[in-house]
């Protein structure tokens, strides 16, 4: 199927390129020769199974994840205490890790929607609300890899130290 079509797209560029050089007029640049036609056709023929490249396959909702996620798990004594101000200075800080499900639908609207919630809860002071809702937050597994400390050596690089914009590993 793509040599087909690599086959069709090399056949048009060589039959636009034969009727340029028929009827090109005399003060345009020269009409290719046998070789520059064939480099053209062959770097069709080569770039036409290839696929565009995914844009978020670069770490960034791992970055987000390892940046903003102890962030919002360091809150649980806030939260605990009922200190809504503090909560409340934490919102760009849930809306930046939202985006780590940015590119799973159902999953960011369900944590956009929590993260309202708990917000208003807290910004109406209601503490067993902003609990309920905090904890359902959190209950995300992919939390896990922050509840339970991991020892390394003192100069291990991990994605989690590059998350937090730091280059060595530190108690």
């Amino acid at each position: 199927m793509a040599r087909s079509s690599a086959l069709s797209v090399a056949l048009a560029l060589f039959a636009v390129l034969a009727l340029f050089q028929r009827w090109a007029p005399s003060f345009a640049s020269p009409s290719p020769n046998r070789r520059e036609v064939l480099q053209a056709a062959g770097v069709a023929v080569a770039t036409a199974g290839v696929q565009a490249a995914y844009a978020d396959a670069q770490g960034e909702p791992v970055t987000c994840l390892a940046r903003y996620g102890p962030q919002v798990l360091g809150l649980k004594g806030a939260v605990e205490k009922g200190d809504m101000q503090t909560i409340l200075k934490k919102e760009p800080k849930f809306k930046a890790l939202n985006s780590y499900w940015r590119n799973q639908p159902g999953f960011f609207e369900k944590k956009a929607e929590l993260t309202e919630k708990l917000l208003e809860a807290a910004d109406s002071g209601n503490k067993a609300e902003v609990q309920k809702l905090y904890t359902e937050y959190v209950s995300d597994p992919v939390f896990e890899a922050f509840k339970v400390p991991v020892k390394r050596a003192k100069d291990t690089v991990t994605i989690y130290s590059y998350g937090a914009g730091k280059t060595k590993y530190e108690d």
